[in-house]
C-alpha cells in the first residue's frame, strides 16, 4: 500500500507517493488548493484529473498527509476533505494546515517561531511540536505582509498611479503587457486574484538595485515582522524558521529584518516538502 504527503500553497500542490519502506514512487504536482477560493468539485475534478495521468493506482493509496494553506478552520478542512475521500477511497486522510508544514520543516522538534513568505505570509508559536500561538491571517487584501501578493499589490499600485520610475514603468508592460482594464479585471472580477497578485512578484527578482523595488520588499518584510512576529511572548527567546519562495528569494533581506529585531534564523526553505516526507517516513 502506498502513502502520499502533499503541501499546498495558493500558487501549487506537491505530491510525493512512498511505498511501505519509505522509497519515493512519484511525484506529482498540480495548482495549488485554497478552500477559501476552491469548492470541493473544483479540487477534486484537478486531483482525479492530475493522478489519472500518473501511474498511481489510487486504489492502492491507505494513507494521505495533506498540509494546505486556508486549512485553519474544520469547516475549510472539510472542503478539502470531501475532496480527498472519494479521490483516494481506501486512504486514511489526515489533514493539517500549512503552519504545522513550516514548523515541522523548518524546527522539527525544537521549539521556535514558524513563518509562512509565499503567495501568502503567516506565523505561529511552536512549542513542544505544537502551535500554541497563532496571530491569525487577515488574508492577502487585509494582511499577508511581506508575502507575494503584497509585493504585487505593492508595485502594481505605484503603475497604476504613475508612480513607477520610466525605467520600471517600461520594463514592467514589457514584462506583463496588461493594460489597466485587464488588472483591474483580474483583481476584482476572475478566481484566485491572490494567486494573481503575487505573480508580479517575479518582477523583482532580477530588480533589486532599483531603491523604489528594494523598499517593497524591506518595508513588507518589516511589516510582517511587526505584525507576526513580535507581538509574541518573549519572541527574541525562539529561533525563526521560514519556507515559501518570497523568504527563499529574498532571504538577504530577510536576514537584515530579523537581526534589526535581534532575533536569528534557523532554516529557510523553498518549500517543505521533502522534509513532510522525511517526517512521515
Amino acid at each position: 500500500m502506498l502513502k502520499i504527503i502533499a503541501d499546498s500553497g495558493s500558487t501549487k500542490t506537491d505530491w510525493v507517493v512512498i511505498d511501505e519502506n519509505s522509497n519515493e514512487v512519484e511525484r506529482i504536482k498540480t495548482i495549488g488548493f485554497n478552500p477559501y477560493f476552491q469548492s470541493t468539485e473544483v479540487i477534486f475534478n484537478e486531483i482525479t484529473l492530475a493522478f489519472s495521468r500518473s501511474n498511481i493506482d489510487c486504489d492502492t493509496v491507505s494513507e494521505i498527509h495533506y498540509y494546505g494553506a486556508g486549512c485553519s478552520s474544520e469547516k475549510r478542512k472539510y472542503i478539502i476533505e470531501n475532496a480527498l475521500r472519494p479521490a483516494f477511497i481506501r486512504a486514511t486522510v489526515n489533514l493539517n494546515h500549512d503552519l504545522i508544514a513550516a514548523a515541522r520543516a523548518t524546527l522539527g522538534k525544537s521549539d521556535g517561531i514558524a513563518c509562512i513568505l509565499g503567495t501568502g505570509s503567516n506565523s505561529c508559536v511552536w512549542e513542544n511540536e505544537k502551535e500554541i500561538i497563532n496571530i491569525a491571517s487577515d488574508g492577502f487584501i487585509f494582511g499577508d505582509e511581506g508575502s507575494g501578493s503584497y509585493l504585487g499589490i505593492r508595485l502594481v499600485k505605484l503603475y497604476l498611479n504613475g508612480k513607477l520610475s520610466q525605467e520600471l514603468r517600461l520594463e514592467f508592460e514589457n514584462e506583463f503587457s496588461l493594460t489597466k482594464d485587464q488588472i483591474l479585471h483580474k483583481t476584482y472580477k476572475e478566481e484566485n486574484p491572490n494567486k494573481f497578485l503575487a505573480s508580479f512578484a517575479t518582477f523583482f527578482h532580477s530588480r533589486l538595485h532599483h531603491p523604489q523595488l528594494r523598499e517593497i520588499i524591506f518595508s513588507g518584510f518589516d511589516d510582517f515582522f511587526t505584525v507576526r512576529v513580535l507581538p509574541y511572548p518573549n519572541y527574541k527567546n525562539y529561533p525563526l524558521g521560514f519556507v515559501g519562495s518570497i523568504a527563499f528569494y529574498y532571504q538577504k533581506i530577510l536576514v537584515e529584518i530579523a537581526d534589526k529585531y535581534g532575533m536569528s534564523i534557523s532554516k529557510i526553505t523553498k518549500a517543505p516538502i521533502d522534509e513532510l516526507v522525511d517526517f512521515h517516513s
